[in-house]
Parts: structure tokens; sequence; C-alpha cells
């Protein structure tokens, strides 16, 4: 049922919960622990660092997890102390798929490469990441692209590449072997430390490219996981739901809002159980959502359609398994209101985004 050489603590002594904490967003802790680490590993004690960014020397009492302007200041504090500006890249490749609870879990159960993807974007609120990802499927090449979901500065180079290379880690704990990557690309020029790139990802490196992204072959994607376990998988994901429902308010209504959405599967709730489940009245989680420059349908709209999208370019599923999946009624609906988000039908824009990665 699991992954050769990986064990998952689900219950004892995973990560706890994220906790409801109004006005922050905590995310978990686990690149702040692996940076703790690192830092040990070189001589460096982390302690002081960790007091200087208002975090406990002991990182079991951390609870609910760390904010990420808490985590961007221990990063800094860290390079200044190591001089080590390769620290991403070594940061990245201490990350195993045990540390990340039901999120881990649901992906090394996975039946293949391209639902673990999808269960990994979809859910990526509940692991540390400060970037966005996506997942285009088509063509000879698949792409998991990255962008900053938020202001990075001048930490942009060290989340790129220590997210990254934990992706590449975990691709290829995932599969069990030790090449997996086809490419990798960075829209930043070559930093100095360029040649340990190819330690890292063990792949092409190309610098100066339009988007960071990982390449993988597409004829990788629909081949069984080593750890697939169907009923395993299901009982994980559904877990993932609860977490990322639970998960604190940061970032917004709209935020607040998507979390939720996103939470409930394709089953999406009523503007006025989303308002109920958010605790505020729907003439206040309209006016809110105004103020964002977003509406409840228009939240509800692009969850919807990024969940459908997914599963149109990144699975071969027929239109009424996707429309079970995603809270239609049958595929006639989901396709009325392809339409209407797109101008085009299912089965038509399904075919666009496979050419349109055939260049790849």
């Amino acid at each position: 049922m699991f992954l050769p050489g990986l064990s998952f603590v689900i219950f004892g002594h995973m990560s706890p919960e994220p906790a409801f904490s109004r006005g922050e967003d905590l995310r978990p802790a686990t690149g702040v622990r692996v940076l703790a680490e690192v830092l040990r590993d070189v001589g460096q004690d982390p302690r002081p660092l960790l007091a200087r960014c208002g975090l406990p020397a002991d990182l079991r009492q951390l609870g609910a997890g760390v904010s990420p302007s808490q985590h961007m200041t221990f990063i800094r504090a860290s390079l200044a102390a190591t001089g080590r500006p390769d620290l991403g890249l070594v940061v990245g490749q201490r990350h195993r798929l045990p540390m990340f609870g039901f999120w881990g879990l649901a992906l090394a159960t996975s039946p293949n490469l391209g639902s673990a993807a999808r269960i990994g974007i979809q859910y990526a609120d509940l692991t540390h990441t400060l970037l966005r990802w996506s997942f285009r499927r088509g063509g000879r090449l698949a792409s998991l692209a990255m962008r900053p979901a938020r202001p990075l500065d001048d930490l942009e180079t060290y989340l790129v590449e220590a997210d990254a290379t934990a992706v590449a880690t975990l691709l290829r704990d995932l599969l069990g072997r030790s090449t997996v990557l086809s490419e990798a690309r960075f829209a930043y020029p070559a930093p100095g430390w360029r040649d340990a790139y190819g330690e890292a990802f063990a792949c092409p490196v190309v610098f100066g490219a339009p988007r960071h992204e990982l390449m993988v072959a597409t004829s990788m994607l629909e081949a069984p996981l080593p750890g697939s376990d169907p009923l395993t998988a299901a009982t994980a994901e559904a877990e993932c739901r609860r977490l990322l429902h639970r998960l604190g308010p940061g970032g917004g209504l709209t935020t607040r809002l998507r979390r939720l959405l996103l939470a409930s599967g394709g089953g999406l709730p009523s503007q006025a159980r989303a308002a109920d489940a958010l605790c505020v009245s729907e003439r206040t989680l309209r006016r809110r959502l105004g103020e964002e420059g977003t509406s409840f349908r228009k939240v509800a709209d692009g969850v919807r359609f990024e969940l459908v999208s997914g599963y149109l370019r990144d699975t071969s599923l027929p239109l009424e398994e996707i429309a079970a999946r995603t809270g239609f009624s049958d595929a006639a609906n989901l396709s009325h209101a392809f339409r209407r988000w797109t101008g085009q039908t299912p089965g038509g824009w399904r075919q666009a985004a496979h050419e349109a990665g055939e260049g790849d």
C-alpha cells in the first residue's frame, strides 16, 4: 500500500491540523523545519535565527504553523548567516512525502502520476508553498509550472529553487526511479551556482525561459505508481478536503471562499451555505466579495472551471464521469456551463489544450 522505504504516520504523530486563527495566514512549518535541519548540518545554530523571527527553538511547539512573513524572515536570516546562495537547492532535496501527512499520502497512493499532480495542486494550500502551481498536459511533454502567489522580492529564486527541487525529489519518490524530469526551466538568468542544478534535477536545465516549469514526458503520466491503493487514496483525499476546509482565513474573503469551495470537491455549496460556513451573513458575503472585485458566482465558476479543465486536460475520463466528479447533474449541463465560460465545447477545448502542448 505504501511506497518502499516510506512510512506515513497518520495518527498520533502527524503535523497538527491547521487552526482557525482570525487574521492570520498560517501555513505548515515543514519548510522552516527542513531549513533548520540543513542549518544544523552546515554547522549553523538555527535557534538565534528562529528567535529573531518570533519562532520557538523547539519547532515541535509551533502548533498551527507559521506565517509567510515569519517563513520568509527565517529564510533571509539563514541565507545571510550561511553565505550559501544555493541553500534552496539543498533544502528542496530534503523533502520527502511522509513529511506532508495526508497530502503526501494522497499523492503516494494515487493511481498514476497524472492523478497525483492533480491532487497535489488542488490541495497545495495544505503545504508550505508560497508559489501557485499549474499542470498542463498535452503533446510530448507535460508541464508543472510555478509562479509567485504573492510578491517574493529577493526570495523568488530561493523559493523557486526549494519548491522545484522538492517536487523533483517527490516525483522520484513517487515513481521509485532516479530520473523523472525531461527538463527544468527557470525564468531567471543562470546563477553563479548553476552547476548544482544538474545534481538537484538530474535533467537538462534551461535558464531565461518564459516561465518556471518542470517538464515530464506525457507517456509517464498514466503509468501506475508503485504505492497505488484506491481505498487509501480516496480516504486521504477526503481528509485533505476536510483539512482544507479548516484552514485559517488568511488572504481575504475571496481566498477563504475559494478554499471552502475546493474543499467541497464538485458538490459546491449554495451562497447561503457558504456564508454560514464562513461565519458571515449572505449580505456581508456579497458586500465584501464586491469590495474585493468579485462575486460568489465568479469565484464558484472559477473553482468549477479549474476542476473541470484539470480533468479535461490531465485525464482521459469521459465527460459523464467528469460531470459526476464536479457536481453537475449530467454531461449536458457541464457542456452548457463550459460553453458559457470559454465559448467552446469541452471536447473542443480538450483537443486544443492537447494540441497546444505538442510543441513542447
